[in-house]
């Protein structure tokens, strides 16, 4: 087990006007749209590279999001030039996605900061087997 750090970015809208998720989706050509259980259509957009690509496209025209949008276009750049973070680099991202979900419509995160910081201590506590 271990943890990686997802992006995601979401548009929704009822379902009787899904048709702008859908123009908006063969405009991006990213990600999927999706019909919900409650009335709501939503259009997901997931990963580091995609994510950042339509935050650039968008971010001109935000105007409620925009500082929210330029902090994580900001920490996916840093996260796309290290290939594998250092124990401290990681947590520091934990950290910074913690606290950017509470700017958002976010759902809960099955784990958090602390989950992440625990399971690295238990990993570096760890002597190397070889059995």
């Amino acid at each position: 087990m271990g943890f990686q750090i997802k992006a995601t970015i979401a548009f929704y809208q009822r379902t009787d006007n899904r048709s702008i998720l859908d123009w908006l989706h063969s405009r991006l050509k990213l990600g999927r749209v999706r019909n919900r259980n409650d009335g709501i259509s939503q259009y997901d957009i997931e990963g580091l590279r995609p994510v950042q690509s339509v935050l650039k496209l968008i971010h001109p025209y935000l105007i409620l999001k925009k500082q929210q949008a330029e902090q994580a276009m900001q920490l996916i750049r840093q996260m796309l030039v290290v290939d594998k973070p250092a124990i401290k680099q990681f947590l520091d991202w934990a950290k910074s996605v913690e606290k950017f979900q509470t700017l958002n419509y976010s759902k809960k995160a099955k784990y958090g900061y602390v989950d992440v910081r625990a399971f690295l201590d238990g990993m570096r506590d760890r002597s190397p087997r070889n059995d």
